[in-house]
C-alpha cells in the first residue's frame, strides 16, 4: 500500500461517507497537520486539481538520483479552498514528520502561512476545510480533539521548520476545528429492503444497508461456484460480472461487521443483480 488514494477526492461530507465503509486502523492516535509552502496559495490560483497531485506523487517517489525524494509513500491527505484530494491509503503509515510517521496521519494545506494569512480569503477557506476534514477523521477514529491528538509538524523534536507557518496559531486552529460535523442520516432513516430471509448480520455503510454478498447470492439460490466466478475486483472498484457494486466493501478477519472475511455489497444493488 502507498499512494492508492490519489485521483480520489473529496468533501468533508463525502470524506465522512466514505470512511464510514473502511476499517479504522490501529496504529493512528493523532493528525499531524503541515502546509505545502511550496505550491502557495498564489501558485494555485484555482486550488489544486488531480493532475497536480499525480505530480507530487511523482515527485515523492522518484529516486534522489533524478531529482526526487524516493519515498514510497508519503501524506495523507492535500486540501484546498474546498475540497479533499487523496494521496496515501489511511491503512498505511506515511512519511510526512519524521517523529510522527508511525502514528499519525498527514494533512497538507495549499498555501504557504510563513508569508499568506491563514485568516483571510483563500488562506481561511483553506483552513476551515482543514478544520472540517480534521473533525471527520477524529470523529472516525474515536479520538477527541486536544493538542495531543491534532500536531503541527513544528511539533516534532526533530524538525526546525514552522510548519505549518508561522501565521497558524496552534490554539486557533483547534478553536476552528468543529467537536463534529453534521452526520448523514441515520440508519433507522432508510427503510431496510425486504430480502424474504431473516438477516442477524445488517450493517449500515455509506447511506446504504448492506449484507455479504456471497451468503445473500447464494441464500437466493445463485450456485456458489457462479457468485465466486462472476466477484471480481478492478482499480479498488467492486463488480459482479460486468456490474459496478456502488458502495461494495471487504471486511477483513476479526473486523465488524460480521461474518469474517467476506465482501460485502448494499442490498438493493444485490436485488437488482438477480433481477437482470
Amino acid at each position: 500500500m502507498a499512494f492508492e488514494n490519489v485521483g480520489k477526492v473529496w468533501t468533508p461530507t463525502s470524506l465522512e461517507e466514505y470512511l464510514a465503509t473502511r476499517a479504522v486502523p490501529g496504529w493512528i492516535d493523532s493528525l499531524t497537520i503541515h502546509h505545502t509552502a511550496a505550491p502557495s496559495l498564489v501558485q494555485r490560483p484555482s486550488g489544486f486539481t488531480i493532475q497536480h497531485i499525480r505530480n507530487i506523487q511523482s515527485f515523492y517517489s522518484r529516486p534522489k538520483s533524478q531529482g526526487g525524494r524516493g519515498w514510497r509513500t508519503g501524506p495523507h491527505l492535500f486540501i484546498d479552498d474546498d475540497e479533499i484530494f487523496g494521496m496515501c491509503d489511511f491503512r498505511s503509515k506515511g512519511i510526512h514528520a519524521a517523529s510522527y510517521n508511525k502514528r499519525s496521519l498527514g494533512i497538507e494545506v495549499l498555501g504557504d502561512y510563513d508569508t499568506e494569512n491563514p485568516k483571510t480569503g483563500r488562506g481561511l477557506r483553506c483552513w476551515k476545510t482543514a478544520a472540517a476534514t480534521t473533525s471527520v477523521l477524529l470523529r472516525w477514529l474515536g479520538i477527541p480533539k486536544s493538542a495531543s491528538s491534532i500536531l503541527f509538524h513544528r511539533d516534532d523534536p526533530q524538525t526546525s521548520k514552522s510548519c505549518p507557518g508561522r501565521k497558524v496559531a496552534k490554539d486557533w486552529f483547534i478553536d476552528l476545528v468543529p467537536d463534529a460535523i453534521p452526520s448523514p442520516p441515520g440508519p433507522d432513516e432508510y427503510e431496510k429492503p425486504e430480502v424474504g430471509i431473516p438477516w442477524s448480520y445488517w450493517h449500515f455503510a455509506g447511506e446504504q444497508w448492506c449484507v455479504p454478498l456471497y451468503a445473500f447470492l447464494t441464500a437466493k439460490g445463485v450456485p456458489s461456484d457462479e457468485v465466486l466466478a462472476n466477484l471480481r475486483t478492478s482499480n479498488g472498484a467492486l463488480y459482479y460480472g460486468t456490474e459496478l457494486i456502488n458502495g461494495g466493501f471487504y471486511v477483513s478477519k476479526n473486523s465488524s461487521p460480521k461474518p469474517d472475511e467476506s465482501t460485502w455489497a448494499p442490498v438493493r444493488n444485490l436485488l437488482e443483480i438477480l433481477e437482470s
